[in-house]
């Protein structure tokens, strides 16, 4: 899909999303609604509520969806230097300053205090899930140690799966204010590739180099996890091929073209298929596509149209399906380019 105007994109991986216009600095936090009444402003909770609630089903759908992803296709990403190790869990911890007017909601979401570290995310079928990890653990101790909460988004769940370099994690948490303690044994290697939701009823996906980014439009246009499955292994695709780079400051950088979209289009749907996702229909979502935006029905540029889109993914798919057939391996051919 296009990328949007990265100077207005989402920054950070996890609560920004919510922060785009609505989160305001903590000296700002009162100034929220003037002349609001005192049940508007109860109301206006109860909304940021639904929100942040609504915000993290998303996120958690998401989850379900790239980790066979990231997992399956694991062999193709190391290949390329673009593989990590992952104990399958996001973290975070919520504080006055950097989340504004949501600090509330989030911490009421979920149970916690300021600067309390919570799992958010559990990637099903992940290294957290089998120990016994469960969203919404309070995470006192990793190897006897308390968690800094502070940093960026993301950071914290990075620096959680850094400890699996030196062993099995052990984990002392907090569940419904029981202690529970959990040991995971070993992390999953994994494509270097992150992915959140962007709030937002645009119908787009887009990469940074490092991270896949899908509005709430995009998954709700694409409601089965088949045709999600499709869209996020193209933007993966992107990062793990190059296409897009971060800079030294961590813009997102790089060109597209004709060319690297049927690529990613191609290697993308490789990832969706050694995930497991059934991959017949696949082609069917730039109709779906070009129903939503017919603009791009015959558009050329750096993009192709949807048109010529849908016949390079339907042939990738019968080569995918002959090579499946035949028991051969499923690696994409080095290059793909429009017509090949």
């Amino acid at each position: 899909m296009r990328a949007p105007d990265l100077s207005l994109r989402l920054p950070g991986l996890l609560l920004a999303a919510l922060c785009l216009a609505a989160c305001a600095p903590a000296g700002r936090a009162a100034q929220a609604g003037p002349g609001l009444s005192p049940e508007a402003r109860r109301e206006a909770e109860v909304q940021r509520g639904f929100a942040a609630q609504s915000y993290y089903e998303r996120l958690e759908r998401l989850h379900a969806v790239a980790w066979p992803l990231v997992t399956a296709g694991e062999p193709l990403c190391r290949q390329r230097g673009k593989s990590r190790q992952s104990l399958g869990l996001v973290a975070d911890a919520f504080n006055r300053r950097d989340n504004g007017q949501w600090f509330q909601s989030l911490c009421a979401l979920w149970g916690v205090g300021e600067d309390t570290v919570v799992v958010t995310g559990v990637m099903p079928g992940g290294p957290a899930a089998r120990a016994g990890v469960q969203r919404g653990d309070v995470v006192r101790l990793a190897n006897g140690r308390p968690v800094d909460p502070s940093g960026r988004p993301g950071e914290l769940t990075r620096r959680l799966d850094e400890l699996a370099a030196g062993g099995p994690v052990g984990l002392e948490l907090l569940r419904a204010g029981q202690p529970v303690a959990v040991t995971i044994p070993a992390p999953a290697n994994v494509c270097d590739t992150r992915f959140t939701v962007v709030v937002g009823d645009s119908v787009n996906a887009y990469a940074d180099g490092k991270s896949v980014f899908a509005t709430y439009g995009a998954m709700n246009l694409f409601s089965r996890d088949e045709d999600l499955a499709v869209v996020l292994g193209h933007e993966m695709a992107h990062n793990i091929l190059g296409h897009v780079r971060q800079d030294a400051s961590g813009k997102a950088a790089g060109t597209t073209s004709p060319e690297a979209e049927a690529e990613a289009d191609a290697v993308g749907l490789y990832f969706t298929v050694r995930a497991g996702f059934g991959i017949k229909d696949a082609p069917n979502v730039w109709r779906r596509l070009a129903a939503q935006n017919p603009t791009q029905i015959s558009a050329g540029g750096d993009h192709p149209s949807t048109a010529a889109r849908f016949l390079n993914l339907e042939a990738v798919r019968d080569e995918i399906l002959m090579r499946q057939a035949a028991g051969l391996p499923l690696i994409p051919r080095p290059r793909v380019v429009p017509g090949q």
